[in-house]
């Protein structure tokens, strides 16, 4: 099944994953370091072992720490 990854600042990839993929499955099969980055699906924030769909849409945000 096809499902688009965005990682913010690079162009957007389509990727083919096996039925029962995770966002986990989906990043590492895009080549994405995997590390650092915040996912959601679809515009909600999510965990790797979230189920991916047919055109679903993971998008990697560099995750924001620290201040005081």
């Amino acid at each position: 099944m096809k499902v688009k990854i965005i990682k913010l600042g690079e162009a957007a990839t389509e990727i083919d994953v096996p039925s029962g993929s995770t966002v986990s499955d989906a990043i590492r099969a895009s080549n994405y370091e995997t590390t650092g980055y915040t996912r959601t699906l679809n515009g909600q924030v999510v965990f790797d072992n979230t189920p991916v769909k047919e055109n679903d849409i993971v998008t990697l945000a560099p995750k924001v720490e620290g201040g005081s």
